[in-house]
């Protein structure tokens, strides 16, 4: 796992006031650091779909029901991934301006850390689903164990800063005014699926699970803050 440390200061703000005046309005320094690292992607996430239409929307989902129970049969018998229903949704089917049949959507997202098994059961729902996205993340314990790290780094980093800081302004050393620390938030980006996992249910059924690779993710803790120069 590779760390990067990055700094950012702002100017003191050096206010006069009168001889005597010990207020934290005076000799301000804010300072900010960051600690950066590239992380193991181990989860994989798929989102697919059950996709019917129909003239009469009171027909849809009794069909919509039927595969998604079917699917979530089949993922039972894969004990390495996860499996959950996402959004339901039917809108009109238009020509012109005259409404000439429904279309019904279920979304099933699928998570785990083995890529092969939910490759594999993925191949196995093309039968009767579409997979719309793919995407890679670490795990929670992944993630905390580097937000962990890098806390302690950040921290460091912004106590190191702030002691340079000091010393080069001739201050006989400083006080922590106040300090925040925390990480930037996930950002959850689905990709396109591969053209081969997006095959047709005919093709589907014969063909091998898709290789992937997780790759890796940024992860970075920002710690912020502003000292008093004594």
């Amino acid at each position: 796992m590779r760390y990067a440390v990055l700094f950012t200061l702002a100017l003191p703000i050096l206010q006069a006031h009168a001889a005597g005046q010990q207020g934290l309005d005076y000799n301000l320094v804010r300072l900010d650091a960051a600690a950066t690292a590239e992380v193991r992607n181990d989860q994989m996430r798929v989102q697919l779909v059950v996709e019917h239409t129909a003239r009469d929307a009171a027909a849809l989902p009794d069909l919509v029901n039927a595969d998604m129970r079917w699917a979530l049969d089949l993922a039972k018998r894969h004990s390495a991934v996860r499996a959950q229903t996402g959004e339901y949704s039917t809108q009109p089917e238009y020509t012109s301006t005259r409404i000439v049949g429904w279309r019904a959507l279920q979304e099933l997202v699928l998570e785990g850390e083995d890529f092969g098994a939910v490759s594999a059961l993925v191949s196995a729902l093309q039968e009767k689903l579409q997979v719309r996205g793919m995407q890679f993340l670490p795990t929670r314990a992944t993630r905390l164990k580097a937000e962990a790290d890098l806390t302690r780094d950040a921290i460091k980093a912004f106590s190191d800063r702030a002691t340079l800081i000091s010393e080069a302004m001739g201050a006989k050393g400083y006080e922590v005014v106040d300090v925040s620390v925390g990480s930037a938030p996930e950002q959850v980006m689905y990709r396109r699926a591969p053209q081969m996992m997006m095959s047709v249910a005919a093709d589907a059924a014969a063909a091998p699970p898709v290789a992937v690779e997780g790759g890796t993710a940024t992860i970075t803790v920002n710690v912020n803050g502003q000292i008093q120069l004594r």
